[in-house]
Formats: structure tokens, C-alpha cells, sequence
């Protein structure tokens, strides 16, 4: 059974067009991963927010109600690990890109085509890379 916490959405129309240039990006030295608490978080955010404007003007149109401060920080996540989601925000988890074998955000196999909305902390498992888009509700 699903747990309430997260919820398995499709990526809106036309973000998957997006997920190949991200994914390339990402695995390029350019990204500049460094592990925080055994977390391996983007550090060139002005390349990390250049890299998925587009991806993100199609998910800023579907978030109801607009959320009144937005973030994005990419993770290269590769061992079991906690996503973290402040009170009074909410987290969407856009994978693009597993490297191996199966990635999954709580009980929720992720796939490529899809993406999860996450409004308290899930753990993760698997090799894969992901934006994180956190919305700050109203």
C-alpha cells in the first residue's frame, strides 16, 4: 500500500524532452558534487539553475496553489539515505538518471517518466540522480 506521504505523478508535458541535458549535466564534472552528511549535493547552483530552467518552467505551471518560495538542488544519491522536507514545505523528486539496478523514494519504484511529490522526509535506495524541486507552501 502507497503511504500518504508521496504520491507517484507523470512528469508534466514536455519535461521529459528536458531529462537528457540535465542528466548529461549532472554527470559531468561541471556539477560539482560534494558529500554533506554522506549526501552528495550539487555545489555550482548557477549551472544547476541555467541547466533546468526550462524543465522547471513546465512544473512551477502545475504546482496549485503556487507555492510562495521556490528552491531546486540536485543529488546524487548512491548509498540508502533520508530526503530530508522542512515543515511547511513540500519536496517533488525528479530522477534523471539511474545509473543501475532499481531506484526507489519510499515503497515507490522510480522510473524516468515520472516523478514524486514528497511531503515529509523518505528514505531512498538505489544509485540514481535527481533535482529536487522544494516549494514552499503557502
Amino acid at each position: 500500500m502507497a503511504s500518504t506521504n508521496l504520491k507517484t505523478k507523470p512528469l508534466p508535458s514536455g519535461a521529459e524532452s528536458e531529462l537528457d541535458k540535465i542528466s548529461a549535466w549532472l554527470r559531468d564534472s561541471d556539477a560539482d558534487f560534494q558529500s554533506v552528511s554522506g549526501i552528495n549535493i550539487c555545489r555550482n547552483t548557477t549551472g544547476l539553475t541555467t541547466t533546468t530552467a526550462d524543465l522547471l518552467k513546465h512544473f512551477l505551471a502545475e504546482i496549485k496553489p503556487a507555492p510562495s518560495q521556490n528552491r531546486v538542488t540536485a543529488i546524487h544519491f548512491d548509498q540508502h539515505a533520508v530526503v530530508p522536507v522542512e515543515k511547511g514545505w513540500a519536496v517533488d523528486l525528479i530522477p534523471v538518471h539511474i545509473e543501475d539496478g532499481v531506484a526507489t523514494v519510499g515503497s515507490e519504484q522510480l522510473d524516468l517518466g515520472n516523478y514524486i511529490h514528497l511531503n515529509e522526509e523518505s528514505r531512498v535506495t538505489g544509485n540514481f540522480y535527481a533535482i529536487l524541486l522544494l516549494s514552499e507552501l503557502a
